[in-house]
């Protein structure tokens, strides 16, 4: 054999199991001798590994084959789905259809049929619709309002949002900042009460990391107890886990005063409470409307685009309550220099004239600030949606400066609830209630956002979808079954939430057809404006081919009017196309396996064994394999014979009728029945006798009573006889190749074929005479440790006997 750097020799320390001990007395490198006693059983056990090796490489050359057959078989010769399976009508089919006619507008086709240009459409009577019923008015107010404001009240400001707690996890320090507004499910968070608290810190702390893939919310629960609120170690894995600081802690009682010291608490699994009672003035902080809004941001997003605008500053503010050019009151001063402040901060974020803002006096002493959309001439424009997106800490949300919720727009707020939410007819609604629709009663609750309502209604059978269009204000129902089956019957307090609407009773497509030898005409009702029609997809988007009888109303045919007829073709170009490519592959499926076939082996590379390759780099390793799996499949009558199988699947008696259609099989010797494709004559037999071309490919051969064949069969049937008989991956049993070396397309035949019995052989004669070794090197150290205690012990005594010796 060839060798690398004298391996030949070379045993594996990794094999032997030595530890390099014994030959202290005697000076006799045990070992190395061990390992020569046992080289015997080594050397078994290198035959078995590279035996193995050999057969992994033969199983997997084989799968290599096998592969690229059941790839091709998939994409040319499958019974399913594949878009170039030759054996598929639709492949072969006139399925490039094209409507033709002055009303061809009207209607448009797919699929495949031999008989389109026998089918005329003279008119559509009507389309199919679904029942539908949608908004007559507008279905919010429209206005995008503040909420009632005194500015000259001392307001309750919240002390929370902003604020900050910070502890210790796992020896790392986290600060959470305790955020406003909602959260990424739109639900806002809220600190007016001590169970509201404890559900928005726990929500929060749902977006804090404290580890890889592990959020806060994970190992830390707040609880309430009583007016307390209690920090809970949820995951009680013996971590640090520490309260450390943060301004929020004074505000949850875990402080008795703001500026009390803190020191560090321990978080467990019982519990770490605050302190006292969160009351009242740990909630709210007590200030005047100019300070709680002075300099703060509201962004306002506008048709899309999203503008921040700024407050005026607290001085600003001031002075405007004592300038009479602001009104007569110190509230309409304030009220009047804010509006003024926002109008042109307005203006100049979306356009002059574009949203107009309004400063409003209920007749109580209490004001509102109003934005309405508008076009630069100063009309109301219904189109535009304007929304307060997000603001600073302390101005949106129910207890915030304006009362105003975070999303709140001129339109619908689905996330908001019913009576808040800007429904037109809901703000007075007394709750629960019911509505009904098509006789299923859905309960409706004064929690209920439109939103849920909406999925009530969805989620029910009531046979409804309902959705919300915001560009158009409007809510849309619509029946779930199609065409004149479909209906929308409503009634509870349906009309003072959703208000009134316009109702569509549904109904079915009504298309007259007449086929080609026959003067009647058929008039086709379908429940839907798609429908098939002897193997076409036909769709319709507009009547025509009818007129209204002037004496009684009703629509006649329109005889006048010019039909809509089809002409059909076969996809020439896709066919040829694909034809090309199957030729193509086949033919690389004949290579491989002929290269495999005819590769001599090189006996001068055998697999490498254990100990040879730890002397080897990986790059000398590989050039080596690659060597060592050359021929492995050399003369393998299993692929010999599927080497002849694919060589004839151009049945002789048919070899004059192939040519026509630019088939042959290639005269080169060295090809080994490779097909030989010409596009032009298969694209001339094609498209003079499609029906033909397909013959050749599908036929089935056909016999006499005596059992001879009188025809032979096409040229896919014949491929897939030589596939299945090699390659077949289903049933049983099982191709020849795969029962022998399985497939991972084949899953069950991975661990049930002939090579992987053989492998589980190998690995139990390796197992055995890893044993007899260890035996072999267990009764050598045994009988050398004996030898080495007698060696010692002679020694011993030698060097006794020797002082006797001295004294003389």
């Amino acid at each position: 054999m060839a060798s690398i750097g004298g391996l030949s020799g070379t045993t594996s320390s990794s094999l032997n199991g030595l530890k390099g001990y014994g030959g202290l007395a005697s000076g006799l490198d045990r070992d190395s001798l061990i390992e020569g006693m046992t080289q015997g059983t080594t050397s078994k056990i290198y035959k078995q590994q590279q035996k193995k090796d050999l057969l992994q490489w033969e199983q997997n050359a084989i799968r290599g084959i096998t592969d690229k057959m059941i790839g091709f078989a998939d994409k040319y010769l499958s019974t399913y789905s594949s878009s170039t399976n030759l054996f598929s009508n639709s492949f072969w089919g006139r399925n490039l259809i094209t409507a033709l006619g002055a009303n061809s507008k009207y209607v448009s086709v797919s699929g495949t049929s031999s008989t389109a240009d026998t089918l005329s459409i003279l008119g559509v009577k009507q389309l199919a619709r679904k029942a539908q019923m949608t908004s007559k008015i507008p279905a919010s107010d429209r206005t995008l309002e503040t909420g009632a404001i005194d500015p000259l009240e001392v307001q309750k400001a919240e002390n929370l949002p902003g604020s900050t707690i910070k502890i210790n996890y796992a020896d790392k320090n986290y600060t959470i900042t305790l955020p406003s507004g909602k959260d990424a499910n739109g639900k806002e968070y809220k600190y007016d009460t001590v169970a509201n608290i404890a559900d928005s810190l726990n929500r929060a702390f749902q977006d804090i990391e404290v580890g890889k893939g592990k959020k806060l919310s994970e190992v830390l629960q707040v609880e309430t107890s009583g007016d307390k609120i209690v920090f809970k170690d949820k995951e009680n894995a013996g971590n640090i886990f520490k309260l450390t600081g943060g301004s929020a802690l004074s505000y949850l009682g875990f402080k008795d005063k703001p500026d009390s010291e803190f020191k560090e608490m321990d978080i467990t699994e019982q519990g770490l409470s605050s302190v006292r009672d969160i009351t009242e003035d740990d909630i709210y902080t007590k200030t005047s409307f100019i300070d709680r809004i002075a300099e703060k941001e509201l962004t306002f997003t506008y048709n899309g685009t999203s503008k921040s605008i700024k407050m005026p500053t607290k001085e600003e503010l001031e002075k405007a309550q004592y300038n009479s050019a602001y009104g007569s009151t110190r509230k309409e001063r304030i009220m009047n220099k804010l509006k003024e402040s926002m109008q042109d901060q307005l203006d100049d974020a979306f356009g002059a004239g574009r949203v107009k803002v309004e400063a409003k006096e209920d007749g109580s002493g209490l004001y509102s600030l109003g934005f309405q959309t508008t076009t630069p001439n100063g009309k109301m424009d219904q189109s535009s949606i304007l929304a307060v997106s997000s603001g600073d800490v302390g101005l949106l949300g129910a207890n915030g400066a304006f009362k105003m919720n975070y999303g709140e727009s001129n339109r619908v707020n689905l996330d908001a609830k019913i009576a808040e939410s800007g429904l037109a007819g809901a703000q007075n609604m007394t709750f629960p209630t019911t509505i009904e629709i098509n006789g299923k009663s859905i309960e409706v609750k004064a929690e209920d956002t439109v939103r849920t309502l909406m999925d009530k209604i969805n989620e029910s059978d009531a046979g409804v979808q309902v959705t919300y269009q915001n560009s158009s204000d409007s809510f849309v129902f619509s029946a779930t079954a199609n065409g004149a089956s479909g209906k929308i019957d409503v009634g509870g307090d349906f009309a003072k939430i959703f208000g009134e609407f316009n109702k569509t009773d549904g109904q079915d497509a009504i298309v007259t057809v007449k086929y080609a030898g026959s003067d009647q005409t058929v008039d086709l009702v379908r429940d839907s404006n798609s429908f098939k029609v002897d193997g076409m997809t036909i769709s319709v988007n507009g009547e025509f081919g009818y007129v209204k009888d002037e004496a009684t109303g009703e629509l006649k045919l329109d005889p006048s009017a010019e039909a809509v007829t089809f002409d059909a073709k076969v996809d020439e170009d896709k066919i040829v196309e694909t034809v090309k490519k199957m030729v193509e592959e086949y033919n690389e499926i004949i290579e491989l396996v002929n290269k495999e076939t005819g590769t001599k082996p090189n006996r001068d590379y055998p697999p490498l064994t254990s100990a040879q390759k730890e002397e080897l780099s990986e790059s000398e390793i590989e050039a080596w394999e690659e060597k060592a799996k050359e021929g492995l499949l050399f003369n393998d009558n299993d692929l010999k014979g599927l080497s002849n199988s694919l060589r004839f699947v151009l049945s002789p008696a048919d070899q004059a009728a192939l040519k026509k259609i630019g088939l042959t099989t290639s005269s080169t010797t060295s090809d080994n029945g490779k097909l030989s494709f010409d596009e032009s004559a298969f694209r001339a037999a094609l498209k003079s006798d499609p029906e033909g071309v397909k013959e050749m490919f599908t036929k089935e051969a056909v016999k006499d009573e005596d059992g001879n064949v009188v025809s032979q069969a096409g040229i896919a049937v014949n491929m897939k006889t030589a596939f299945d008989k090699y390659a077949k991956t289903l049933g049983e049993p099982k191709g020849i190749l795969i029962e022998r070396a399985g497939s991972i397309k084949s899953p069950a035949s991975i661990t049930q074929n002939a090579v992987y019995k053989q492998l589980e052989e190998i690995d139990a004669r390796i197992e055995s005479l890893q044993d007899t070794l260890k035996m072999e090197q267990d009764r050598y150290i045994k009988q050398f440790t004996a030898l080495e205690s007698v060696i010692a012990q002679m020694n011993s005594q030698s060097s006794w006997l020797s002082q006797f010796g001295s004294g003389y």
